[in-house]
């Protein structure tokens, strides 16, 4: 797979296992990018324009989008899961609720894109 940006399409699939699925995909991008133990990276919850604005500043990102009804669980999921992979340092394992947000989106603030 490409280096870059990343957007995978959650449908109406189990929450558990789609957030497995973002991770391995979180884990590819990590070691396909070379992202070092001291570079962190942070995950949002937004909306389709907030996410074109990060993929257009940061380098590599990965996405999903994700049905806003079941977004805070899918959030959770995710970060539950994230605890048990130290190999992937993240700045924070909470995301704020944001309403309206479509999708999560995990990018690493150290690889500004120039």
């Amino acid at each position: 797979m490409p280096k870059g940006n990343h957007e995978y399409n959650m449908q109406n699939e189990n929450i558990a296992l789609q957030a497995k699925v973002f991770l391995y995909h979180l884990n590819n991008s990590n070691d396909e990018n070379g992202i070092r133990r001291y570079e962190s990276w942070t995950l949002q919850q937004v909306s389709e324009q907030s996410k074109l604005d990060i993929e257009r500043n940061y380098s590599p990102t990965v996405s999903t989008k994700v049905d806003p009804k079941v977004m805070e669980e899918f959030s959770t999921s995710v970060m539950q899961n994230l605890k048990a992979q130290p190999k992937i340092n993240v700045s924070s394992l909470f995301t704020d609720v944001l309403p309206g947000a479509e999708y999560i989106i995990a990018f690493s603030s150290d690889r500004i894109r120039r």
